[in-house]
């Protein structure tokens, strides 16, 4: 399993934000239990030249029957459907949440107001108040106060997999599959949505640059002026997030990097009073904005998304302030009834969860686990918050530390405040594999498996204790039989980078086996990192 996290596009394109307050803790922590295998065991340190299969891994499940699964606990398919918790997964390209652009005539202004609110920096609202007080068309703002974004990928991406299967397989193989392209679907928003529904995200990469250029914004457009409207900007939240999801983190960052923190006046309605009559608040998503503030993360950069992180974070709060005192949220004396004061409160503070889950992450990926001790005690503080999966995931934290009696109480703690579940019985696995005792790991992960037999990761983490245990084959015949059993959802790259590098370490000869899981791919998948076919057959 590769240490560079690829965010699922659940967090972009997913549940409303009251939602994602009472469930989306999927991204927190998800390095812990990645990393699982640095964590010191007793005295003891792992050796740094373990195969890299020995990784225990979990993230969202595509349907958990516990409507607080979280953290970690299940591996992220990302073909699944929309879950009893509200997740919707890439399937769902975004349609009708808080943080989607759709007709205005279908919401109410309110909730407009609502989810587009925000507190302009300074310079910003100096520029607002002077074009609204100019004469219309005559106010020129500087040009670095505008926002100026192209695109910068020369080409339109190709077929990654049939590429591979030509090179490997041989040419009259790759041409029997089909996959969709940018120029099959139509050339809309709803074409957009069946190329990400069919996993084929190059090619959604490719529509997205075809529809922007319609706005002014494709090829060669970047540092040229141009008008955005909430369409254009989330094609470009769209974009860049896919860009992300197929790990092309320098296109994704250059072409980010023209949006800044979504500060400039013209993504803001004001700066267009002739389109939008003085309406106030952000043409850009919320979702858009956290997304570019994590990019930095996904490049490397965690303590610059810390920066932008809490700087959202500081602006949050400082809505929510205003809403307590009466104002609304940009600090205007604007009259607001109690229930629709009531639902902002609640949507800000989902908000507000939502990024302390990034800062969480971040927190983990520069190794102060302080501070991300720190914050998921405030998340647990909260009204309404799913102490149990918290527990859960402070305890795999302590994991993290080395600190397994910390862990322990805390599993213990979750354990006694509901049923058990799934999530318990992983928890008492990753307990034993802390403890060096796989044999029991295994145990546990079976006794999950039997009450969830789909789950991915829980066959993948049974792999890997068999593996640690000396039995080579039977991890191999486990992932196998996963694939073969579930092909849609197994074909995950996790379980596939480890199931390479355990041909590799039963034979020299495993190129063979490799070339069959390619055909797989080829068979069931639209499209696929390039880390996991250069390991197929690089």
């Amino acid at each position: 399993m590769t240490d560079q996290k690829t965010p699922s596009l659940t967090q972009y394109f997913g549940a409303t934000d009251h939602e994602k307050e009472q469930m989306d803790f999927s991204k927190v922590l998800t390095d812990t239990t990645d990393k699982i295998n640095s964590v010191r065991l007793g005295q003891e340190e792992r050796p740094t030249n373990e195969p890299e299969v020995c990784r225990i891994f979990a993230e969202i499940p595509a349907e958990p029957k516990d409507p607080t699964a979280n953290f970690f606990d299940l591996i992220g398919n990302d073909k699944g459907k929309v879950n009893s918790a509200g997740i919707i997964s890439v399937l769902d390209l975004p349609t009708k949440n808080e943080d989607t652009y759709i007709p205005r005539v279908s919401t109410s202004a309110e909730a407009d107001r609502r989810r587009d609110a925000w507190i302009p920096i300074e310079r910003t609202r100096q520029a607002l108040i002077a074009n609204a007080t100019a004469q219309p068309g005559t106010y020129v703002p500087d040009s670095d106060l505008l926002t100026t974004p192209g695109i910068l990928i020369e080409e339109e991406l190709g077929d990654v997999i049939g590429e591979a299967v030509g090179a490997c397989l041989g040419e009259a193989e790759a041409a029997q599959r089909r996959s969709l392209t940018a120029s099959d679907v139509t050339q809309d928003e709803r074409g957009l949505r069946e190329l990400v529904q069919a996993g084929s995200f190059r090619a959604a990469i490719n529509l997205t640059g075809r529809l922007l250029s319609i706005y002014g914004q494709g090829r060669g457009r970047k540092g040229h002026s141009t008008k955005h409207s909430p369409h254009s900007l989330q094609l470009w939240f769209t974009r860049i997030a896919l860009l992300i999801k197929t790990k092309a983190f320098d296109y994704a960052q250059k072409e980010a990097e023209a949006f800044g923190q979504l500060e400039k006046p013209d993504v803001f309605y004001q700066f267009y009073p002739d389109m939008y009559g003085g309406r106030p608040g952000s043409m850009a998503s919320f979702s858009f904005r956290l997304l570019l503030a994590e990019l930095p993360m996904h490049c490397g950069k965690p303590k610059e998304s810390l920066t932008k992180l809490f700087s959202i974070l500081g602006v949050i709060k400082k809505m929510i302030h205003n809403l307590k005192q009466g104002l609304c949220e940009d600090g205007n004396p604007m009259e607001i009834g109690e229930s629709d004061r009531a639902d902002s409160l609640k949507l800000w503070s989902g908000r507000e969860a939502r990024v302390m889950h990034s800062v969480i992450n971040c927190a983990i990926s520069v190794k102060d686990y302080e501070l991300a001790l720190e914050l998921l005690g405030q998340l647990s503080e909260r009204d309404g918050a799913p102490k149990q999966a918290l527990l859960s995931a402070l305890g795999r934290l302590h994991l993290q530390l080395g600190n397994i009696s910390g862990a322990e109480t805390c599993f213990n703690e979750a354990a006694q405040l509901g049923p058990s579940g799934v999530r318990d019985i992983v928890d008492k696995g990753l307990l034993a594999i802390a403890q060096n005792n796989f044999d029991n790991a295994y145990v546990a992960f079976q006794q999950a498996s039997n009450l969830e037999p789909s789950n991915i990761m829980i066959l993948n983490n049974m792999g890997v204790c068999l593996l640690y245990g000396g039995h080579l084959k039977e991890a191999i015949s486990v992932l196998e039989s996963a694939i073969a059993n579930n092909p849609m959802h197994a074909l995950h790259e996790s379980l596939i980078l480890n199931l390479c590098t355990l041909y590799d370490m039963e034979s020299s000869k495993g190129i063979t086996k490799k070339f069959a899981l390619l055909r797989q791919i080829s068979k069931y998948s639209a499209d696929a990192p390039t880390a996991i076919l250069e390991k197929l057959y690089g």
